[in-house]
């Protein structure tokens, strides 16, 4: 309590000063930006006063003196007509340009024989940033976001502004991190923000004018220290007001000054010294009088630092920047070339030249009316940056976007591509397609790389594995032989965190999503995605909370001058004028929109269909008994059909199987053969089996039901995971009741090839919907929410559009597509069909209502602002912002890898979060092998590994 009014008595005999101080070599002198017009609650104004209010007074000028004795005049680096001069007055000493190595201070360390420079460091950091900087795609996202031209020397001050990132390194505490020994040791990313906020009157004089410099370049001198903090918030998270005055009220803080006094042989503020004269060497436009003043816009101020963040890493690798230096090579040199050769081997400077292939010779076919329309008759720009492809599955829609992306690379409108899809598995799936198309369309020295799976757990690069061709973890510099090569292709696969840096990207929509949410290193995941063609497959497969994201993701990304493409074969009107900004159409103008459709940001185009089906939904009151439905199941077997059955949850689909199973070996032993295997053992097909199975899984799908699969019966019983992104083929298909959009993406599933031998009975594609035996309303709870069998409330929540989609199919069994998809999409989700419902659909449509509000409120407290730095502040989360609100779930590993019951070696587990509520997730699992797979226990709860699955070991 003494101590803070101290503090507040010494900041109140501090707001009469001037609030930007340097010192001169004759004593204090306010800087000239300081009497530059303010606002009066400025970023700057509240974060120097953060200083001033912790009573950060600063040492006596002739303190300083003791330690910041002047240089000798150099001559040797400015002339008198230089422009560089006005940094060092012909009064004023020149810091020396070098240091004897034991007193110059690190910027990357890993023993007394091999370490770099701090001032090599920034000046690398400072050549990659400039280096991304000049790249077409990414002056245009920077001119796009301040709003005007920024001219060669306002890059170069960009750069400055970049070298600059880590300058904290140079306090004391920081360089003692080079003594496994030392104690007091400090940080540099707010050690570096309270030297800027709070210990002006302790900066040695070129740092002074250095400062002073770097505030004529921006329209005010507020922009020039949230450009700082920028900087130095390179590390992932934007250092705020609130974080600084965090650091100056705690003990670390009080002791700032402490750090920056010189210790032994080190002075710290030689180091700045060092820093200030090399900044100036690498780029002497930066201080010419030529340039504009940068209008530095908070979208400005986060391109930036997303891209000094993407600098810091590239140049932080040591396959690219070794350190030392090469032996007769100075650093500024030497940096120059390795930022560009790092650039160009990692894919972020496209190859030359951008002539892809003609559609026929990359896909194999002729394109159709939509794949046409986007690789040739559609003009990029702006009316173009947001466009929207709907069409029934199987229509072509992923070569119809890789045409539109072939098309704007071509052209030079974007670098390359973040194809986005909702789920792992679909990313997995669509991977190969992306991967030959790119393969197909340009010759290899002309093709970007790498292509990327960009999925943990599953990453690929170029179609191979990562972790067969990461074979040197230190890396090569710029090695000609051919494994060395490709690891620098592979920088964008290391970390999860890096994967939108690839040219070509296939991944999940949470990859997307970060870009736009309050979590680390957002920022350089949105800059990497600024110069990609953004696709998001699938879109209609978003939970409101996802879609609010996606929808300020979006938003963002065409403001900046970015391109998005959504695809989707069942989007509701509601979500669609959501994702375009334009109001809600009335439910008959709704129906009535053609479909498929292609829009744009201001036009609808009719796009004629590929093919047309009609498919025959029969409803059956067999939702909770599964004995009344294997005998049909056994009918089409013999018929030798293909059956494929859907269920709303891992436990029914593992039910049904256990029944279907035990019926054959009982009655039907030769039917047997017909049930889904993986190498001879029959299973289900659902998402708990752990990532090597369902590798393999997926492709044993893929094999029996895809193209060119033989024929034969067979049965597949599974859950959701079979309704998208597999390519197969089914004759005849069951499943639970769902949404209508859900239930059009299974019926996709329907006589999806052409097929000639299919069952007479089946020639025409048919469906059964399983129901329950009463109506959805019967299980409406006290609390509005619905509460039905087979996941219907949980799974699918919305009891209204359950309801409508029944009605519809009963009303009219016969499903013409694509043409009716629209129609029978809005009669079941459109908020005018809910108004037409009787009680007690009002009430449980409050209930639904209120959950999604929560959920839209959640998305806009994660998501982003357009805030300047000093206010942009990410809460201290533990970095727990979800991209979806779906069920959470613990990946762990095994304490020693056990077999699985197709015969893999499993080292990884994943459980529901809910299963292991009562205790916390352990660092391994102990398992144990048992004939069909293995068991273990977390806490309380057992759990068993088996042909079936993950699941709780109830016996």
């Amino acid at each position: 309590m003494r101590r803070s009014v101290q503090a507040k008595q010494r900041g109140r005999s501090l707001k009469r000063r001037p609030p930007w101080m340097h010192v001169t070599a004759c004593g204090l002198a306010a800087c000239p930006v300081a009497n530059a017009p303010q606002r009066p609650n400025s970023p700057l104004s509240r974060a120097r006063k953060l200083g001033q209010d912790h009573g950060y007074q600063g040492r006596s000028t002739e303190s300083i003196s003791k330690y910041n004795t002047p240089d000798p005049p150099c001559t040797s680096v400015f002339s008198e007509g230089d422009a560089n001069s006005r940094m060092f007055s012909h009064n004023e000493p020149t810091p020396k340009t070098t240091m004897p190595r034991a007193k110059r201070a690190w910027g990357k360390w890993r023993d007394a024989q091999q370490w770099l420079s701090l001032a090599e460091h920034c000046l690398d950091v400072a050549h990659v940033f400039h280096a991304l900087a000049v790249q077409p795609s990414w002056q245009k996202r920077l001119q796009a976001a301040c709003g005007h031209k920024l001219t060669d020397s306002c890059l170069e001050r960009l750069a400055v502004v970049a070298f600059l990132h880590d300058f904290g390194k140079a306090n004391g505490g920081f360089q003692a991190k080079a003594d496994p020994t030392a104690r007091d040791t400090a940080g540099h990313v707010m050690e570096a923000a309270a030297w800027l906020t709070a210990c002006q009157r302790l900066w040695p004089p070129a740092w002074s004018r250095l400062m002073t410099e770097i505030a004529t370049w921006f329209r005010d001198e507020t922009q020039a220290l949230q450009m700082l903090l920028a900087s130095i918030s390179h590390h992932g998270r934007p250092v705020s007001e609130q974080n600084i005055e965090s650091f100056l009220n705690g003990s670390a803080g009080s002791q700032s000054d402490k750090l920056w006094q010189p210790s032994g042989a080190y002075n710290p503020l030689a180091a700045l010294d060092e820093l200030t004269q090399t900044a100036c060497e690498a780029f002497p436009r930066a201080f010419q009088n030529d340039a504009p003043a940068i209008n530095a816009t908070p979208a400005l101020q986060q391109r930036f630092a997303g891209l000094v963040m993407l600098a810091d890493w590239v140049a932080s690798d040591i396959q690219f920047f070794p350190y030392p230096t090469p032996a007769g090579c100075s650093r500024q040199a030497f940096s120059f070339r390795a930022a560009r050769h790092a650039l160009q081997a990692t894919g972020l400077i496209p190859p030359q030249p951008r002539t892809p292939s003609s559609f026929a010779e990359i896909f194999g076919f002729n394109p159709t009316a939509l794949q046409s329309a986007l690789a040739t008759e559609i003009a990029p720009g702006e009316d173009s940056r947001l466009l929207l492809v709907e069409s029934d599955t199987g229509s072509g829609k992923t070569e119809a976007a890789l045409a539109w992306f072939f098309r704007l690379y071509a052209e030079g409108w974007v670098d390359g591509l973040y194809f986005a899809l909702p789920t792992r598995v679909a990313a997995r799936e669509l991977y190969s397609r992306v991967h030959r198309a790119i393969e197909a369309a340009f010759e290899p020295d002309q093709r970007p790389r790498p292509v990327l799976l960009a999925v943990p757990g599953y990453v690929k690069a170029d179609g191979h594995s990562v972790a067969h061709l990461l074979t040197d973890p230190q890396g090569a510099l710029w090695d000609d032989h051919p494994q060395d090569l490709r690891r620098e292709r592979l920088w964008a696969a290391e970390q999860p965190k890096r994967f939108l840096a690839a040219p070509i990207a296939v991944g999940t929509m949470d990859q997307a999503l970060l870009s736009a949410l309050q979590v680390k290193h957002s920022l350089l995941r949105s800059v990497c995605l600024d110069r990609h063609l953004l696709v998001v497959d699938e879109v209609h497969a978003s939970d409101p909370y996802m879609r609010e994201v996606l929808q300020a993701l979006l938003r963002g990304h065409v403001a900046r001058g970015g391109w998005a493409l959504l695809l989707s074969a069942t989007l509701g009107e509601a979500a669609a004028a959501a994702f375009f900004d334009r109001p809600l159409a009335p439910l008959v103008d709704a129906q009535q929109r053609p479909y498929p459709l292609l829009t744009t940001r201001t036009q609808a185009l009719p796009m004629p269909a590929s093919r047309h089906r009609r498919i025959q939904v029969a409803c059956s009151p067999t939702l909770q008994d599964d004995a009344a439905l294997i005998p049909d199941i056994i009918g089409a077997l013999e018929q030798g059909a293909r059956v494929l059955v859907i269920c709303n949850t891992v436990k029914r689909a593992n039910a049904l199987f256990r029944s279907v199973e035990a019926m054959l070996q009982q009655e039907r032993p030769a039917l047997l053969e017909a049930l889904f295997s993986l190498d001879g053992v029959r299973c289900p097909h659902h998402g708990r089996f752990a990532r090597t199975d369902r590798e393999r899984l997926d492709a044993a799908v893929t094999a029996r039901l895809g193209k060119g699969s033989p024929a034969g019966p067979l049965l597949l019983i599974g859950t959701q995971t079979l309704e998208q992104s597999l390519d197969i083929d089914a004759d005849w298909l069951i499943t639970d009741l769902a949404p209508m959009d859900v239930l059009i993406q299974r019926f996709g599933r329907l006589h999806r090839h052409a097929r000639s031998n299919r069952p007479a009975a089946l020639a025409e594609p048919r469906a059964l919907v399983r129901v329950p035996p009463r109506g959805l309303d019967a299980y409406i709870a006290r609390d509005g929410s619905l509460r039905a069998p087979a996941g219907l409330g949980t799974v699918y929540a919305d009891g209204r559009v359950l309801t409508l989609t029944w009605q519809s199919l009963v009303s009219d069994p016969e499903l013409a597509l694509p043409h009716q998809a629209r129609c029978r999409i809005e009669t079941a989700t459109h908020p005018e069909s809910f108004a037409r419902l009787p009680d007690p659909w009002p009430a449980h449509g409050r209930t639904i209502e209120g959950k999604e509000l929560s959920d839209i409120r959640q998305a806009l407290r994660s998501v982003l602002e357009e805030k300047s730095f000093g206010e942009l502040h990410y809460a201290d989360t533990g970095e727990r912002i979800l991209t979806r609100l779906g069920e959470p779930t613990f990946d762990i590993p095994l304490a020693e890898p056990m077999h699985s019951p197709f015969g893999t070696l499993i080292d990884r587990i994943t459980i529901p979060a809910h299963w292991i509520a009562d205790a916390s997730a352990p660092d391994a699992i102990e398992a144990t092998a048992m004939p069909e797979g293995f068991r273990f226990s977390v806490g309380q709860t057992a759990f068993r590994y088996t042909r079936l699955g993950l699941e709780r070991d109830d016996a």
